[in-house]
């Protein structure tokens, strides 16, 4: 699935942007209110949550803890995909380095026979220019281009989410604690 995703812009499908997001919202607000906010599409599944959310909401502070939590969540399964194309380029040339010694091996064990030299000595160079290849051919380009996509969704993902603490914190009553005073007797008129 990270190969499918590496090669698409991140909002070729929907066309949106954070800015954009955030001032849909805001018109939505002035023009029907908190409850408008049931009309706002995004094509992005975490900014429907969000909404949905807001809009369910109890208070503000139940609601910028679960959104706070929400968005961590979702940008540590946005940057999986390339933290692992980094490790299989970090790893790539180790895996070609142990090729080449046990060619290394092979080439010493054959001796002086030019005729078992060569296989062996291709072997070993053809390990280090595998692991080379694998490395900055393959899985370096694909994590640069998955943790570019990452950092624009990520980034998008906070801008909205700042934005709806805000609603939250504007249109929602911020519960605080409750303190209670003892109820006075009541005193007989006369």
């Amino acid at each position: 699935m990270a190969l499918l995703n590496c090669g698409r812009d991140p909002f070729a499908e929907s066309g949106e942007n954070a800015t954009f997001t955030c001032r849909r919202i805001d018109f939505v607000l002035r023009e029907d209110g908190f409850v408008g906010l049931e009309r706002v599409r995004s094509e992005d599944i975490f900014v429907r949550r969000v909404i949905a959310e807001l809009l369910n909401a109890k208070d503000a502070k139940t609601f910028e803890e679960w959104a706070r939590l929400e968005e961590n969540k979702v940008q540590k399964n946005q940057n999986i995909p390339a933290t692992y194309w980094s490790s299989a380029s970090d790893i790539a040339p180790a895996i070609g380095l142990i090729g080449t010694i046990m060619g290394l091996i092979q080439l010493f064990a054959t001796g002086i026979d030019p005729l078992k030299m060569g296989p062996a000595m291709s072997f070993t160079l053809l390990t280090s220019l595998y692991g080379l290849f694998v490395s900055h051919i393959i899985a370096f380009p694909i994590h640069v281009r998955l943790r570019a996509r990452a950092e624009i969704l990520n980034a998008y993902r906070a801008a909205v989410v700042q934005h709806t603490i805000a609603i939250a914190k504007r249109e929602l009553i911020t519960i605080g604690p409750v303190h209670f005073s003892p109820a006075q007797p009541l005193r007989a008129a006369g």
